[in-house]
């Protein structure tokens, strides 16, 4: 279950993010964000994101962007606001959602292939909670949970977050989404670097504006 908290460290994460932002290496994952590890490897790892409206792929946030992870999230929000959706799944007769496993994002965003998938047996019905995380605070999620993060209508809008992630599993990835509408993949497009430089300038601004305590 997501848990919600109050960030001491805000200031202090936006300090250290400022003069990373330029230099990691991004990836572009399709429920609208770019991630870049700042330490790989370690228990944790860390990873920065930012989010927009511009990187979701179309039809994903139908059917696709559900997802559980291997690890136990902690998401940092250091600018700007992160809508949080968790699904919970109860296997059901009649229920209108599938699962299928595939491969984690890391090797995907490699090979630029989410597969192979493999279908789990079962229907299922969704339990949603929303939670609305601004900055400065944070959520966790323990591994194998599902969510997903809508974003706002606006593509101008551009929030940062900093995410730590424990006690990473060797599980495959799992997408949980309706029987109506086969899921759209997170990788398998070519990034957009002009987009990316412009969204990585966008995000380290409004760091820096929240940093001067306007956030």
């Amino acid at each position: 279950m997501t848990t919600v908290y109050k960030t001491e460290a805000t200031h202090s994460l936006r300090a250290l993010a400022l003069p990373l932002i330029d230099k990691l290496k991004w990836r572009h994952h399709g429920i609208g964000v770019l991630q870049g590890y700042v330490c790989e490897g370690t228990e944790p790892e860390i990873r920065l994101h930012i989010w927009s409206k511009k990187l979701l792929k179309p039809g994903m946030d139908q059917s696709g962007d559900v997802h559980d992870h291997r690890f136990d999230l902690v998401s940092h929000v250091l600018c700007g606001t992160i809508d949080h959706e968790e699904w919970i799944p109860s296997v059901a007769n009649q229920g209108d959602h599938e699962m299928l496993s595939l491969t984690h994002a890391r090797a995907a965003s490699d090979t630029k292939f989410h597969g192979p998938t493999t279908a789990i047996l079962g229907c299922f019905n969704v339990e949603k909670k929303w939670w609305s995380v601004k900055e400065g605070f944070s959520y966790t999620l323990p591994a194998l949970s599902f969510h997903r993060t809508p974003l706002p209508a606006s593509p101008e809008v551009v929030a940062v977050t900093c995410v730590e992630k424990h006690n990473q599993r060797e599980n495959q990835a799992r997408l949980l989404y309706p029987r109506a509408l086969a899921p759209i993949m997170a990788f398998g497009h070519d990034i957009d670097e002009d987009l990316v430089k412009h969204l990585v300038w966008s995000a380290k601004q409004k760091l820096e504006w929240s940093s001067r305590g306007n956030g």
